[in-house]
């Protein structure tokens, strides 16, 4: 099968995330047979799952964003 554009970026999103298929999966709401056959290269991307995986690290990456100022801040008023 022949890759497109969109299913080369899911297929890259899916092997750098930090994180688990199955939990990019669930986050996603995508069955995990469906983020592995597109990884396998068995089932092109759609857009509806490459928004949908999309919309999943966008949100975990603001929570850890958000993670991360939190620590900085109290890393920055000296508590020990």
């Amino acid at each position: 099968m022949a890759t497109d554009r969109l299913t080369r970026a899911v297929v890259a999103a899916v092997r750098a995330a930090p994180c688990s298929l199955r939990a990019l999966a669930d986050a996603a709401s995508v069955p995990p047979s469906t983020l592995s056959r597109i990884v396998t290269g068995t089932r092109a991307a759609t857009p509806a799952v490459a928004a949908a995986v999309s919309r999943a690290l966008r949100v975990w990456g603001a929570r850890c964003d958000r993670l991360a100022d939190r620590i900085g801040h109290a890393s920055s008023k000296g508590d020990a």
